[in-house]
């Protein structure tokens, strides 16, 4: 477990950085749909903030979020978890407030980690729902530990199926970590989204402020997940896509998901591209809703 004589990892490059990104962290987490409480988990990896919602007897869900983001960025999401208790956890190393002691450099240290958020919220066996990178530590895990899955929601999930485009990537996204300046961070995230949609400013004041203040600390890269690997896993998958999806071709990440999962469920999300739980909240949480609280044999 983590050990206070080792030092923390910044993410942030200077004191005035972290604060300004902390309070548009505070203020995006007004739009949260109800009340939540926040608390910390050691792991040997540093010190996990998590935002935990609904009620206590509710089905415990874990909710990982994509890279260079936070579990902030759940909040239009929480509104289809009404009556499960949700945990939403910052991963560190990346833009949020957990804190880093141990960097997560390869999948056994993902897996590792989670195995230790699970002892420490005292979880046996919860939902797992991932978007992007979120959603490959999610599968990374259910793949490793499918005992303790109940069901799992990948959103997009990056790498996970198909390679990560590093070239495309490399030419619309990283000029604005490398170089970050408002106008190309704003660029970068819109060229995520569908054609003519913009994140909204609460979201993306915080994905400046993290751009333009932060530096990652999380170097593990996500890879394709073998069919194999996937065979081990009885639970019920859950994978949605945004028909203008941008790190692959919705259709043909479709088709490898039923090849691979054949008896998952894959649904197309008209009018979205990679950030499909804001654009296109009321498909995706509809979605989410009736695949997490409907009972499935299988886990009955």
């Amino acid at each position: 477990m983590t050990s206070t004589a080792l030092s923390e990892l910044p993410i942030f490059k200077s004191e005035a950085g972290s604060k300004l990104f902390a309070d548009c962290y505070e203020k995006l987490m007004t739009y949260w749909p109800g009340p939540y409480e926040t608390m910390e988990i050691k792991t040997e990896f540093g010190l996990c903030h998590v935002i935990a919602c609904g009620p206590e007897e509710g089905k415990p869900v874990l909710m990982f979020h994509g890279m260079t983001s936070n579990s902030a960025l759940w909040y239009p999401t929480i509104e289809a978890l009404t009556d499960c208790r949700v945990f939403c956890i910052d991963t560190p190393g990346d833009f949020g407030k957990s804190k880093v002691i141990k960097q997560i450099r390869t999948p056994e240290d993902a897996v590792l980690w989670m195995d230790q958020l699970l002892v420490g919220l005292k979880l046996e066996k919860p939902a797992f729902i991932g978007h992007s990178m979120g959603g490959w530590l999610c599968s990374n895990y259910a793949t490793a530990r499918p005992e303790r899955i109940e069901r799992l929601v990948l959103l997009a999930p990056v790498a996970t199926f198909l390679p990560i485009p590093f070239l495309r990537l490399l030419r619309k996204v990283y000029p604005a970590m490398l170089w970050p300046k408002p106008d190309r961070i704003r660029r970068a995230w819109d060229w995520f989204c569908t054609k003519g949609f913009s994140l909204p400013p609460h979201v993306m004041d915080l994905v400046i402020a993290a751009y333009t203040h932060g530096r990652s600390q999380l170097p593990v890269v996500p890879r394709v997940i073998s069919k194999e690997a996937w065979s081990k896993l009885s639970a019920p998958v859950l994978f949605l896509v945004g028909d203008e999806e941008k790190i692959y071709k919705a259709n043909k990440v479709m088709e490898r998901v039923k090849k691979t999962l054949q008896d998952s469920e894959v649904i197309l999300i008209n009018g979205a591209g990679h950030c499909l739980i804001i654009e296109q909240q009321s498909a995706v949480n509809e979605a989410i809703r009736r695949f997490i609280t409907v009972m499935d044999d299988r886990t009955a």
